[in-house]
Parts: C-alpha cells; structure tokens; sequence
C-alpha cells in the first residue's frame, strides 16, 4: 500500500480499484473525474492523501526491515523505485482538515507590521495551500495571486528566481521537495536577507541548517530536524516566534539605548575634565 500526492499516484497507476473491489483500467476520464473532486476538496482547504497498492511484488511480502533481506538491498538503490512503484491501483483519496490555531493570523499581521515577510513552502497540493494562506492572512482576500504562488518545480524553472522572491508581501511555494526548500533559503541569504526557517520533518533539516535561524517543532518535530535547529519551539506555537522576535529586538533597542547615555555620559565628563584643566578648578559630577 502506497500513500501520497493523489496527482502522483495517479499518474503511476494503469488501473482502480471500483467500490464492489473488481478491478477496472484507469483511463483518462476516470483520471478527470478525480482530478476534479481533488480540486474541489483542495480548494475547501483539505489536506488529500491519494492511496494506491501493488500486487505481485513477492520479495517484499516478508519484509519486516531486516537490513540482510533480499527486499532491503532493493528499496538502497534509488533506481530501483521508478519500477517498484509503477503499475499501481489506484483505490481512492481522502480530505483531511488541519485547521490552522486562531492566533496565527494576529502573528502574521504582527509579521507584516514588524516589516517580517512570511512565505509559506509545503508539500502540499497548490489549491489547498492558497486555501490556507487565504485563511491566515498570507493573502488577502482580494490579491491577485498569480505570481506570488508557484509549485517547487514551477519555481526552480523560473527564469528569474531572485527577482520572484523580491516581491513584497507574502509568497506560496506548494508541492515543495527538500532541493526547492533549501533553493529559496539559499537565494534569500544571497540577497541580503535575514532567513528564519521553521519545520518539523527529515525533509526540513538541510533548510533548516542552512537558514541563518533554523527553527524545529519541539512536539511535532523530529529528531533530525531538532538537531539541524537553532532553536526549538516547546509548544509548536509559529505565534511564539514572533512573540520572541518582539522580544529581541526590544532587547536590541534598550541595549543601543545604554550606549547612547552611556557615551553621553563619557562626553559629558570628558568636557568638565578639559573645563577643570582649563581653569583648575575641581568640579563634581554627579550621575
């Protein structure tokens, strides 16, 4: 049994499995009428999650990841998944809601108020993540988003990546792999541009190590994204990040206000020393 994008199972599946359980060939209008009900699910912001099998591959029915197994030495070699996971069946998608926390939308407008700008990068299905960033103030409702909402594979193609991320206000990477992940994060950085990277899975970490700070979810997050991590969030809140940046930066104002006073200070002092050496006579200052 496989799991995944429902447009990449479908276009490696050959037949569907039908509700009575006969099997039937997956023709081009039956991939239509899918499609169709997938833009429908992923467009009321549900999350979908195509499912397929295979029959017929017997080294892998008794493997239980026993490293010596026959089965084990076959899924080392990345070569070898283009054949494994071809000819499926197709049997069906579900939608899943992952509503995002109320106060996520007041922390993006804090964002946007702070001059932080949040891009989005997901795997998941386009139509589904334009959903949310609708819904949490990525977008407004009423933006023309055509240009600030592309694929992985729609961005790296582009041939002027650097000048797509300059845009101002928020942008949607979808259906983003690994590569797309630390592309973005790497031109970003090239730019000038101070990058905070948050994530939680394997897939994450080498965004997240490259970012200039890497943040991992302390509940929902992996190991191997912790360990890529520059900080780690204890209660997976994206509202606490920018509740800590409001902090920082409050400390960076009251430092650079020490040191004002303080060279005031040093000025002021040093001028009465010249003034007593002027006149000899001592003078107190009193702070």
């Amino acid at each position: 049994m496989l799991q995944g994008a429902v447009e990449n199972l479908l276009d490696r599946s050959t037949s569907i499995q039908l509700l009575d359980g006969s099997v039937v060939t997956l023709d081009q209008s039956s991939k239509d009428l899918i499609l169709q009900n997938l833009h429908k699910m992923s467009t009321s912001a549900l999350r979908c999650l195509g499912f397929a099998y295979k029959e017929g591959l017997s080294e892998f029915e008794t493997y239980n990841g026993d490293e010596d197994h026959p089965a084990h030495h076959l899924l080392l070699e990345p070569r070898n998944y283009s054949s494994i996971e071809s000819n499926l069946t197709f049997v069906g998608l579900a939608g899943l809601r992952d509503p995002p926390r109320k106060e996520v939308r007041q922390a993006i407008e804090d964002c946007k108020a702070a001059g932080i700008r949040v891009m989005v990068i997901t795997g998941d299905n386009k139509n589904t993540a334009e959903a949310i960033c609708h819904e949490i103030g990525v977008f407004g409702p009423y933006d023309d988003i055509s240009s600030k909402s592309l694929t992985g594979r729609e961005f790296m193609g582009h041939p002027d990546k650097k000048t797509h991320l300059r845009q101002s206000g928020g942008l949607l990477f979808s259906r983003a792999e690994p590569r797309h992940k630390q592309e973005i994060v790497r031109l970003l950085k090239e730019d000038g541009e101070v990058v905070a990277m948050t994530g939680d899975g394997v897939n994450d970490a080498p965004a997240l190590k490259l970012a200039d700070i890497g943040i991992a979810m302390g509940i929902a997050g992996t190991e191997v994204a912790k360990e890529a991590s520059d900080m780690v969030l204890a209660d997976d809140n994206f509202s606490t990040i920018v509740a800590a940046v409001g902090e920082g930066r409050s400390i960076y104002n009251n430092m650079k206000a020490f040191i004002r006073f303080d060279i005031f200070c040093k000025i002021i002092a040093l001028l009465v020393d010249w003034s007593t050496i002027d006149t000899g006579r001592a003078v107190l200052v009193l702070f």
